[in-house]
């Protein structure tokens, strides 16, 4: 699977949620047709491909650093983050992590919805975002998530 550089070209979505699940290590599973269309990505390209083959590579790591632990503790988190598709053009959305629960307590996977962000909050975060690279935070490009790995423990921040 591939996916064109990033283009200087955004957007800030609308529409419908743009739902993903996956499973425990974070490995798609289930992508709402609304998501599919988005990323310009099959369903069948999708399946199987870790979660952060959307994210977009100048995002700071330690926004999913964050993420993944607070999910793994079984809370929820959200913000606000950089996408990009399968033509390089990057979107903003607000994103909710949620884990997904069994019966037994134990953590059997995520379901990440995107959807509208408010934005009147953009230029607060991409100032953000910006201080925390110019301090040296590692972006998403510096993990192995910024080309489409696929392979065992993808998206291990």
């Amino acid at each position: 699977m591939e996916r064109e550089e990033p283009q200087n070209e955004e957007y800030i979505y609308t529409g419908k949620a743009l739902v993903l699940e996956t499973d425990s290590d974070r490995i798609i599973t289930y992508a709402n047709r609304r998501f599919v269309e988005t990323s310009g990505y099959s369903k069948e390209e999708m399946i199987g491909s870790p979660h952060c083959m959307h994210l977009h590579p100048d995002m700071p790591a330690g926004i999913f650093k964050d993420a993944c632990r607070l999910t793994d503790e079984g809370k929820t988190w959200s913000g606000l983050v950089q996408n990009v598709n399968k033509k390089g053009i990057s979107y903003w959305t607000e994103l909710l992590i949620q884990p997904k629960i069994n019966e037994m307590g134990k953590i059997i996977g995520y379901m990440a919805t995107r959807r509208e962000m408010d934005t009147s909050k953009l230029g607060e975060v991409k100032k953000e975002y910006e201080m925390m690279r110019a301090a040296g935070e590692e972006t998403v490009k510096g993990q192995f998530c910024g080309e489409v790995y696929l392979g065992e423990s993808a998206c291990a921040f």
